[in-house]
């Protein structure tokens, strides 16, 4: 199953498959794909974590790639970036969807 949490934002494009939870709170970035094997690096702190299939709470995660070495050369690879925790300024920028739900209006 695909559980995304209650309060999470989800941006346009985003794509969210079998295998992946997202946290409460959490803030999905525009054109951000989540697989249950798509390495989501937590690029926040000293040493980077790696999440897969899990988006932990509050998490503000972007679109990003990855180097990796194949036999014939270095290529990027999709990945998931966590940048930061959500803040009340990020709250003020998805607020404009709870409006646009709470009064009816399809976009």
């Amino acid at each position: 199953p695909v559980v995304i949490e209650d309060s999470a934002f989800v941006g346009s494009r985003v794509i969210v498959t079998e295998g992946v939870r997202v946290e409460k709170g959490a803030v999905l970035g525009a054109g951000v794909v989540l697989t249950s094997s798509t390495q989501i690096i937590d690029v926040t702190g000293p040493e980077e974590i790696v999440y897969k299939g899990h988006v932990p709470a509050r998490s503000v995660v972007v679109a990003g790639t990855r180097t990796k070495e194949f036999p014939s050369g270095h290529y990027q690879l999709q990945t998931a970036l966590i940048i930061g925790e959500r803040r009340e300024s990020t709250d003020q920028k998805t607020s404009l969807n709870d409006a646009l739900r709470e009064f009816g209006v399809s976009v």
